[in-house]
């Protein structure tokens, strides 16, 4: 573990820092939707068993007795009164029956009725006067309407419902401009009530006393006679309904059918008082005037009607006064109001009803945990007494309550004080933020006049966020975004307009009333909520950039630094020891203390139960900082440090900005007319504008207070001038010196400024996204999204918007690049695109960015323009351009584009300069030059980088290269497809022109100095088999890139070849010649026979070569070693073809891969092939080449030889035979006839003639055979007449004693026939000879048998032959 005094940590990415914050923000809005449901705020068990609250001091906590000073904090305040018009005043005194006053709160309307006429005026001015005059009978009730759709007009916005004695009417309601111009909505419109009504039905005899309006534009009315009746109208009459009827669904839904005296009610006559419609569930609840409270399930479409249940008013008070024993049971009598609760407040409460007295009573109509969300029952489950009722309360209690609202859990009570005034009390759970249990504050003001009605300004929703909260969360969360709830009371005085005050209302009015921070009520509001929710109110006012509210704004911005705390260690696991912290020391000694302190060091006071800490630990874990700043061990106390509450806040104001987007998809899908499905944006422009301006403001807020130097001691984020938060260390023992204890207060602040520091950059990035969302937003989105790829698409359908900030920034790049180039296809100018890109996301558009566009805008100039002149000089700018860029560039988009230009210049020295750019310290040439070691990652990645650089220039070369081949030298293919030829390509370049490219691009490569990018593109010439292209580069990297290429390949052979013709062409002949013979005595299957017999005799000619120009001994020496070598090799060519040729030898495969793979000395080829394979003639060769002599051996090798020759040809006819062997042996006797000892030709002549004379093969072939081989005929008649002198017994035994003889006949007669053969110098002493032997020869014939015809003939052509010898 690293110690928290450590002077560093290892900084975090960007990515890191964003992710980290992002889990802070999942943390925060986590514990917004942590607010618990009503009914566990109310602690009740389940749908049978009821509870009781409001009997203790801390459902109603007295703030001023606990020592905060807030007495003065109001839930509820009169924002201003508003006379009625005097117009109207003036109306009273033509009253003859009744007169009635209401409010329209949708359209900010109050109304009144003066017996048939009614009146509509603004409540908020006053103007805006409207009357409707057209009824003959007095007005009974009235209710504005939102109508169903597809009926009326589009200009009929509301529908105004009056009913009367006689008859109901529904009159259109319509709002215009006035003649100053307008908002364009209700607020700024004049109203306009239709002459004519609608719609208009007989009420037979029903008086209607209140009518009220479903969501979906249901009209519901209460009758005097206990009954509900629904008003339902249609475009058209039906088969069976008209246009216009009423329904009672209190009896039958067929009762319009009916007379009215035929309709008999089942009930008492207790008329309905009032209706309240639950629109989220689809459920109408009816209160009687005596009590009784009816179910009705409208279904779950809302377009349905089934009475559920009923309570009484005595059923009621029963079930009540059972669960509050204590309490008197009238205090649960008279039942004044009900509302339903909706879901958005809570899934288990349906309805709240009050009494008389104040007392709410909570219903359900569904069972806790059913499936099904239809009501099946009325069941009281808690009773809520009103302020007043704890043993030790003060307080006064509300009775003679006649008007009552309640609404997402605010009630409004107004009570009768006197006959003409009346009290009204504000109760709401607001001041109370995230609390275990209901608590609650009240107001009471004094209202002049008697209450007529009361009721809430409905503004516009907020857009629902994504992940639905189960109930809506507490004001604290929304208040920064919506504006405050505001009530209206209408009275005879006229009209009252509350405003329902938040905690930033209350701070708010704090600070205006104390006149700055410093007032204890200030430290009294940072007591009664967190720390970090009371700085996270004070955001909310502290970033507010009204000019009316600066003053505030600044008091804001002190108190957030005042009050706010430090960052904290927290120890544990030591014995108690003084205390200190950012809790608040009561003002009086033993007061007590709402909150329990909790892990933070505030004074020991006693809790009250079920309150939040004061402050919120930020333990930093894995998701905020590093793992390692928690530690502990059995002897020292394990350490968490707790982040201050300004800290904090700020990431609790960020999420609840970000609410409505953060989990949120940024696109949805939406189907065009043409059935083209497009993504649109979630967010709309005016959603946008609003998170973006908050974020913003929160943004400047850090920005201008904060230094973020993390060498200094001091930063204004960081400090806190709160009494008691000065020592920033929490610990329970004394085991810390103060030397200890200021480092750690030092480092806690240090890592504090860090976090800060990241929250900076997270909002940095929001705003950015945010900014450039609703740029793309004003650009056509849909198109922009559509021109993505596919994937990219998807990746946008699935991405929410915490994804896009957090990680999207690729894509939010893409985004940015699609907006760019439809500019650029419509030929517009990007600059001022490009500007405001980056004025508004810097980060995700920067310099370079716009730097990028700027060029890309200079290259489809440059496409688009006609003269030569300009579209060189774009070109060249925009290459400047992208020169300039810091940051790594797409090549591969921009090199196709440059290419598809021509401009392959271009290409090179922007594929340079990118190489360089992405590795400038040389890190990948020193891992190119260290044999690419795994190890070295970071070159092996500088490496990679550089290597895509010079690809694009490759692939320019490739394509130059493949263009430059003209189409008609290129092999003939087979067609695609059958018919006429296909046209030639017209955009085909020249190859002519391609080839000049091709040669321009190869010059200026070849120019750089750049080692690795030469290496590259000695590469792509290698892999790419343009060899002889490599051979023609006289660079001193090709010699560097051939011997590493040769150190590095474990098959580098091809390199080898390459190096050694490369040595050629620089006349560097003895290097050659040194990597020729490596490569010929190379072992191994890479190399065959042939290819090394081809290095050998390439070696001796640069030998040769080599010889010449140096003349040393050395040179000399190894030349004759070559030819040595050249000449054994021949050999074992030779021996390869002669084993080629055996037949079915046995190991004969592996004898010819053994000769194929190497080069063998003498002594192998002899014993290990010609001999292991009887190869008589090459190992007569061998033995000729070796210089060895045995006369034995080498007449054994010749007699093999004739003998294989001889049985070779066994099968063949006599003179096919003698021409095959005489053939075969003048070629074999041509090697050594010059060399005697090797060419015995005495023994051969002897061998032959044996043979032939066994064979009987003729008298004439075996001397014409060696007359073939340039032998003398006076040499052969010598050897042939020692042969017959030597008088052979073979011959006698061979049954042919005369063959020798018949022999010399036909080779003297040969003499005598061809005498020009004879050179002229010897021909008299030849015919000499000849005669001398013919003599001889016949008279040893003489001497033999005569009657012999063999004898005879024999003598017979010897004396014709000496009878022609004699004639020469």
């Amino acid at each position: 573990m690293v110690s928290l005094m450590s002077p560093g940590l290892p900084p975090l990415s960007l990515q890191d820092i964003l992710e980290n914050a992002g889990r802070l923000v999942d943390k925060f809005q986590q514990d917004d939707r942590s607010y618990p449901d009503l009914a566990s705020l109310l602690n009740i068990p389940s749908e049978y068993q009821a509870s009781l609250s409001g009997l203790y001091d801390q459902d109603y906590p007295n703030l001023a007795e606990v020592g905060y000073g807030l007495d003065s904090l109001a839930e509820v305040s009169i924002e201003k009164r508003v006379p009625l018009p005097p117009e109207l005043v003036e109306q009273f005194g033509r009253m003859q029956c009744n007169c009635m006053m209401g409010l329209f709160p949708e359209i900010e309307r109050a109304w009144l009725t003066i017996d048939s006429e009614i009146f509509v005026w603004k409540f908020e001015d006053g103007s805006d006067l409207a009357y409707f005059d057209g009824l003959n009978e007095t007005i009974l009730s009235a209710a504005l309407l939102r109508p169903k759709p597809g009926i009326f007009q589009p200009y009929i916005q509301y529908l105004m419902c009056l009913a009367t004695p006689v008859d109901i009417v529904l009159l259109g309601v319509s709002f215009y401009k006035s003649a100053d111009g307008g908002s364009g909505d209700h607020r700024g419109r004049e109203m306009h009530l239709l002459p004519d009504p609608l719609f208009s039905i007989p009420t037979d005899g029903v008086y209607i006393t209140s009518i009220v309006g479903a969501g979906n534009g249901r009209v519901f009315m209460a009758g005097k006679d206990g009954c509900l009746y629904e008003l339902l109208y249609q475009a058209e009459d039906g088969w069976f309904s008209r246009k216009c009827r009423k329904v009672n669904h209190s009896t039958s839904s067929l009762s319009f059918l009916i007379p009215s005296f035929l309709n008999f009610s089942f009930s008492e006559d207790d008329p309905i008082a009032e209706i309240s419609i639950d629109n989220t569930r689809g459920i109408l609840y009816a209160r009687t005037h005596k009590g009784t409270i009816q179910v009705f399930d409208l279904g779950e479409r809302h377009d349905g009607m089934s009475r559920i249940a009923a309570q009484s008013q005595a059923n009621i008070l029963n079930a009540a006064a059972s669960v509050a024993r204590t309490i008197e049971s009238s205090s649960f009598k008279s039942i004044v109001h009900i509302a339903a609760v909706t879901a958005q407040e809570s899934e288990a409460v349906q309805l709240v009803a009050v009494t008389e007295s104040g007392v709410r009573l909570y219903f359900c109509t569904i069972p806790f945990k059913s499936q099904s969300k239809r009501p099946n029952m009325l069941s009281l489950v808690h009773v809520r007494l009103p302020p007043g009722f704890s043993a030790t309360s003060a307080s006064m209690r509300p009775t003679n309550v006649h008007t009552a609202r309640y609404s997402h859990g605010t009630l409004l009570l107004v009570s009768s004080q006197s006959k003409d005034n009346d009290l009204l009390w504000g109760v709401s759970p607001d001041s109370f933020c995230f609390p275990k249990q209901m608590m609650e504050a009240s107001t009471v003001l004094p209202i002049e006049g008697k209450t007529w009605a009361i009721n809430e300004v409905t503004s516009p929703e907020p857009p629902p966020p994504s992940g639905q909260y189960v109930v809506d969360p507490p004001c604290v969360v929304t208040q920064h975004a919506l504006p405050p709830r505001r009530f209206v009371l209408l009275s005879a005085q006229g009209i009252h307009i509350l405003q329902k005050l938040r905690p930033v209302e209350q701070l708010k009015q704090l600070m205006v009333e104390c006149g700055g921070p410093e007032a204890q009520q200030i430290k009294g509001f940072f007591n009664l909520h967190r720390l970090d929710q009371a700085c996270a109110t004070c955001l909310v006012l502290a970033c507010s950039r009204s000019s009316s509210d600066q003053q505030v704004s600044d008091w804001a911005r002190m108190a957030f630094f005042m009050y706010g705390g430090e960052a904290q260690y927290h120890f544990t696991g030591l014995r108690a020891a003084s205390m200190g912290g950012a809790a608040f020391t009561p003002t009086r000694p033993g007061q007590m203390s709402m909150y329990s302190p909790g892990t933070l060091g505030s004074p020991m006071m006693t809790p009250v139960p079920s309150m939040a800490p004061l402050h919120m630990s930020t333990p930093i874990g894995g998701s905020v900082m590093h793992p390692q700043m928690q530690m502990g061990s059995s002897s020292n106390p394990i350490q968490e440090v707790v982040y201050s509450g300004k800290h904090n806040s700020i990431y609790i104001y960020l999420c609840r900005i970000l609410r409505p987007f953060w989990e949120a998809p940024v696109c949805t899908e939406f189907m065009s007319e043409k059935d083209v499905k497009y993504l649109t944006s979630t967010f709309t422009v005016d959603e946008l504008c609003i998170g973006l301006e908050l974020v913003r403001d929160l943004s400047d807020f850090v920005d201008f207070n904060s230094k973020f130097d993390l060498d200094s001691q001091t930063d204004i984020l960081s400090m806190g001038r709160a009494g008691g938060t000065s020592s920033g260390l929490r610990y329970d023992g004394g085991g810390i010196d103060e030397h200890t204890r200021s480092r750690l207060q030092a480092e806690v602040q240090r890592m504090e400024k860090i976090s800060l520091q990241h929250a900076q950059d997270f909002l940095h990035r929001v705003e950015e996204v945010l900014g450039l969302w609703r740029i793309l937003l004003d650009h056509q989105f849909h198109m922009l999204a559509n021109s993505m790829s596919q994937d990219l698409q998807n990746q946008l359908r699935n991405m929410t918007f915490k994804t896009l900030v957090i990680s999207g920034k690729d894509l939010c790049g893409t985004l940015i690049n699609c907006l760019v180039e439809r500019y650029l296809d419509d030929n517009a100018a990007i600059d001022a695109i490009s500007d405001k890109l980056r004025q508004v996301c810097p980060t995700l558009y920067s310099s370079d960015d716009a730097t990028c566009s700027k060029a890309n805008e200079l290259l489809q100039a440059a496409r688009a323009s006609q003269d030569p002149l300009q579209r060189e000089q774009h070109l060249r700018q925009a290459l400047h351009l992208l020169k300039g860029v810091a940051q790594p560039l797409n090549l591969g988009v921009l090199s196709p584009q440059m290419a598809s230009l021509q401009f392959y210049l271009g290409v090179v020295e922007l594929g340079l300069h990118e190489a360089r750019k992405a590795d400038p310290q040389g890190l990948a040439l020193h891992f190119y030059q260290s044999g690419e070691p795994q190890e070295d990652i970071q070159g092996m990645q500088a490496y990679i980088a550089r290597m895509e650089c010079y690809k694009c220039i490759t692939d320019v070369l490739s394509f130059l290269w493949s263009s430059s081949v003209s189409p008609e030298t290129q092999a003939p293919s087979i067609p695609l497809q059958p018919g006429p030829p296909v046209n030639p390509d017209q955009s085909r370049m020249d190859a002519l022109q391609a080839e000049t490219y091709r040669e321009e691009v190869l010059q200026m490569a070849l120019a750089s100095d750049d080692p690795l990018f030469h290496a590259a593109l000695y590469d792509w010439l290698f892999v790419t088999n343009h060899t002889e292209k490599l051979l023609e580069i006289n660079t001193p990297y090709v010699e560097q890139y051939l011997r590493r290429k040769v150190n590095m390949q474990t098959d580098n052979t091809s390199a080898l070849d390459m190096l050694w013709k490369h040595y050629e062409k620089t006349e560097n002949f003895q290097a050659a010649t040194r990597i020729l013979i490596q490569l010929a005595e190379r072992q191994g299957s890479s190399i065959n026979l042939t290819q090394r017999l081809e290095y050998l005799s390439r070696a001796v000619i640069c030998a040769k070569s080599s010889t010449s120009r140096l003349g040393t001994a050395a040179a000399g020496e190894l030349l004759h070693e070559l030819e040595e070598k050249m000449e054994v090799a021949r050999l074992q060519m030779q021996v390869y073809k002669c084993i080629s040729n055996l037949g079915k030898a046995p190991d004969k495969e592996a004898a010819k891969s053994k000769l194929d793979s190497e080069l063998l000395d003498i002594t192998s080829l002899y014993e290990d092939f010609a001999d292991r394979f009887d190869l008589h003639e090459m190992k007569l060769a061998i033995v000729h080449c070796a210089g060895l002599y045995d006369a034995a051996l080498i007449e054994n090798l010749w007699q093999n030889i004739i003998d294989k020759e001889l049985s070779s040809t066994a099968q063949m006819s006599t003179p096919d035979r003698l021409e095959t062997v005489s053939n075969r042996l003048e070629m074999i006797a041509r090697h050594y006839v010059s060399a005697e000892r090797y060419f015995p030709v005495a023994t051969i002549l002897h061998f032959l003639e044996q043979r032939s004379c066994e064979q009987n093969l003729g008298n004439s072939w075996v001397y014409q055979l060696l007359l073939k081989v340039d032998f003398s005929l006076a040499r052969l008649l010598e050897l042939y007449d020692r042969l017959y002198k030597s008088k052979d017994v073979i011959w006698r035994n061979s049954q042919r004693p005369l063959h020798v003889l018949f022999v010399l006949q036909s080779l003297i007669s040969h003499i005598a026939a061809n005498p020009g053969r004879i050179p002229p110098s010897d021909r008299r002493r030849l015919v000499t000879a000849c005669l001398d032997r013919v003599s001889a020869y016949l008279v040893e014939l003489q001497a033999t048998s005569s009657t012999d015809p063999q004898v005879q003939a024999l003598s017979t052509s010897f004396k014709a032959t000496q009878a022609r010898l004699e004639r020469l």
